[in-house]
């Protein structure tokens, strides 16, 4: 298994409004970049090549598909939404919990 970094993100005002729509805002897409996060590859046939799970300063997770980008270390923002109980649990067993 290929373990990723994340150490940017290159948002694009489509990334930001499909956030938004799930009612998540930039700032908590950056706030996950502060914390604990574990990747894992998304599903074949998809605009994102992995899933990144991670916490905003709040402790809430955040499920956020993302697309390569020319630099390994940063990466493209699909969308985001709000971890459903498996993601979070995704999550947890990541930081040890």
């Amino acid at each position: 298994m290929v373990r990723i970094q994340v150490a940017n993100f290159d948002l694009t005002d489509r990334a930001i409004d499909k956030a938004a729509w799930h009612r998540i805002r930039e700032a908590q897409l950056y706030a996950v970049l502060d914390h604990a996060r574990k990747a894992i590859r998304n599903r074949t046939d998809r605009a994102a090549s992995h899933i990144l799970f991670g916490s905003d300063d709040q402790g809430r997770c955040l499920a956020i598909p993302i697309a390569p980008t020319d630099d390994p270390l940063i990466w493209r923002p699909i969308t985001a939404w709000y971890c459903r109980p498996r993601e979070a649990a995704i999550l947890r067993k990541a930081q040890g919990q």
